[in-house]
């Protein structure tokens, strides 16, 4: 069972998706890249987008028989590598007398 969403966090998901959305239909707008998007949200709903809704999404077989090799990325690819140690200088002394 999908765990239940605030109303913030259900507007601030909305807001996201639909960005992400307008993002890869810019990508095929702007520069010609072809792209398929399948999301599923927490309650179950399926959203897809296709730049050509007239091309079928390549199949692993295709990607493999490229000429240039597939780039694949999960979200350890997103992960910061190390975590950022942040120090804090001393503040300087003045002498006020």
């Amino acid at each position: 069972m999908a765990p239940v969403l605030s109303r913030v966090k259900q507007e601030q998901l909305r807001k996201r998706r639909n960005n992400l959305l307008k993002r890869h239909n810019d990508f095929w707008r702007l520069y010609s890249i072809k792209s398929w998007l399948v999301m599923e949200m927490p309650n179950g709903r399926i959203y897809t987008y296709q730049s050509n809704p007239g091309v079928q999404m390549p199949s692993e077989e295709d990607i493999n028989s490229r000429s240039q090799s597939a780039v694949h990325r999960t979200p350890a690819d997103y992960e910061p590598t190390t975590p950022r140690k942040l120090t804090v200088p001393t503040p300087p002394v003045f002498d006020m007398t």
